[in-house]
């Protein structure tokens, strides 16, 4: 079961986080807890429906426990500058444009850009009614529509 879904996991959670290391802590937090229930889990027809169902709940967890620290932590970091590395670049400027958006916001558009999920099925996953994943969807573009805009006026003003 790890060799068949921890890959797609990893990948569920950078497109949720824009990290790789959270991504793999969560994979890796999903993947215990379903050791843990494997007894119940390995009767199930699509595990890898509970897998990501767990995953973004640790994802929305972790969401809600950064936000609350972030308050906390902004006086104690000192700006960083960013690395001329492409990939760093490029998970930067995702990170950037996912910031503004909630943790559930952000759990719907990596099911539905990450892992490529139709809005019933996402519904099913998050346990959500489809036109909640809709509305989810439909505030999360607009708000990533303004941040590239805003990005956009500040690169001409620059």
């Amino acid at each position: 079961m790890f060799r068949v879904h921890y890959a797609r996991l990893v990948a569920l959670g950078v497109v949720m986080t824009g990290s790789d290391d959270t991504a793999r802590e969560l994979a890796q937090e999903t993947m215990l807890r379903a050791h843990q229930h494997w007894a119940e889990l390995s009767t199930y027809e699509r595990v890898s429906a509970w897998l990501r169902r767990v995953m973004t709940n640790l994802f929305i967890d972790h969401y809600r426990k950064r936000r609350s620290e972030q308050g906390a932590y902004s006086r104690l970091r000192s700006p960083s500058g960013l690395s001329a590395d492409p990939d760093v670049l490029e998970q930067a400027a995702w990170t950037s444009m996912i910031a503004p958006l909630s943790g559930p916001q952000r759990a719907v558009v990596a099911l539905h850009y990450g892992e490529d999920m139709s809005v019933e099925q996402i519904a099913t996953v998050l346990h959500m009614s489809a036109g909640t994943v809709k509305s989810s969807l439909s505030r999360a573009r607009d708000r990533i529509a303004a941040v590239i805009a805003e990005e956009t006026r500040n690169d001409r003003g620059a």
